[in-house]
């Protein structure tokens, strides 16, 4: 499945939430915005992961 064009847009998704859960990190002061995006990203990549599994 690492050839799918599913699998590389998820890719992108996932990498486009661990850079905004780090500038988030640094930039807001409240850290419930960091966990939301790095939780989502960490959430997408095992759902990528459980694809790859199954296929």
């Amino acid at each position: 499945m690492r050839d799918n064009k599913l699998d590389k847009i998820l890719t992108i998704i996932f990498m486009v939430l661990a850079i905004a859960a780090v500038v988030c990190y640094f930039a807001v002061d409240d850290r419930t915005v960091f966990l939301y995006c790095g939780g989502a990203a960490i959430c997408l990549r095992l759902v990528q992961y459980f694809m790859r599994f199954v296929h």
